[in-house]
């Protein structure tokens, strides 16, 4: 019993001091300091045939890493603009981008064509109802 109880205790003191999340960053400033660069990085090499070396492989797996990351971030803080879109579009680019990121480590072309597009279509679904339209210039 005294056992369990100083378990108990021992685990409430961590609990206790585990540092609170305090959001900085916004989601624009997560999309355009992460998300966008590491994207066009992926469609250039993706319009390239893939990556081609294994400095390009590297690069692919930690840009594809990150936004997985990131894609957490979008989720935390207030970040979340809708509980179904929004949430459902980070939770896919989650996995998409880690399925990506394990492809690019293990070298894998078609799985990471296929990865990649995945992440694609989890931004476009989240872009087309939360991204604002771009004004058209009058004739």
């Amino acid at each position: 019993m005294k056992l369990i109880a100083s378990a108990l205790a021992l685990s409430a003191l961590c609990l206790a001091q585990a540092p609170q999340y305090a959001t900085v960053a916004t989601a624009k400033h997560i999309m355009n300091a992460v998300q966008k660069p590491g994207m066009d990085s992926l469609v250039a090499m993706n319009k390239a045939g893939g990556p081609k070396d294994d400095k390009e492989w590297e690069l692919a797996e930690q840009q594809a890493a990150m936004m997985a990351e990131t894609a957490q971030l979008l989720l935390m803080g207030g970040r979340p603009k809708d509980e179904d879109v929004w949430v459902k579009s980070a939770v896919r680019l989650q996995t998409a981008a880690t399925d990506a990121a394990k492809a690019a480590h293990d070298k894998n072309l078609e799985a990471w064509k296929a990865s990649f597009t995945a992440v694609g279509g989890s931004c476009r679904s989240c872009h087309n109802v939360h991204r604002p339209k771009k004004q058209q210039p009058a004739p």
